[in-house]
């Protein structure tokens, strides 16, 4: 299948949600502490097939097995012109918007968790690797990050 490309435009980035909080009752004798984290994308397009809404969200696991909780949920409008072809869809919600919404949701998680007295949560950008979209596609999105 050929993909045609589209000239595409992030019309708006919007943070819906953010919850960050700090478990003071976690004990750990760690120096590096394994989180659970779960990345996952949602996008669909509008019926003219040239506006399409996509929300990339970050959750980190049970808050009471690590010393804080993340919730991040960034939302975007994309604008496409020429409009691609139906059969195409899937590949920009799988591909293309979440590599261009991901910086931002990346930068996020860094800085949020550096705010709240950690050293940076750095989400790898390997996610987007073959290999991964291939795990990925088969419904396994959650994965374990050690920080």
């Amino acid at each position: 299948m050929t993909i045609y490309r589209s000239n595409i435009e992030m019309a708006q980035l919007k943070l819906v949600k953010s919850v960050f909080a700090v478990n003071a009752d976690h004990q750990s004798t760690e120096t590096r502490i394994s989180i659970g984290v779960s990345l996952k994308n949602n996008g669909e397009f509008l019926a003219d097939g040239q506006r399409a809404h996509f929300i990339q969200r970050f959750t980190t696991g049970a808050p009471d097995s690590a010393p804080f909780f993340l919730d991040v949920e960034f939302g975007a409008m994309f604008l496409l012109d020429p409009p691609p072809l139906p059969l195409e869809w899937p590949h920009y919600v799988r591909h293309i918007f979440p590599q261009t919404v991901f910086p931002y949701l990346r930068e996020y998680v860094a800085e949020t968790t550096r705010r709240g007295g950690f050293s940076p949560l750095i989400i790898n950008n390997n996610i987007f690797d073959e290999d991964a979209e291939r795990v990925r596609d088969q419904g396994d999105n959650e994965s374990k990050w050690v920080h």
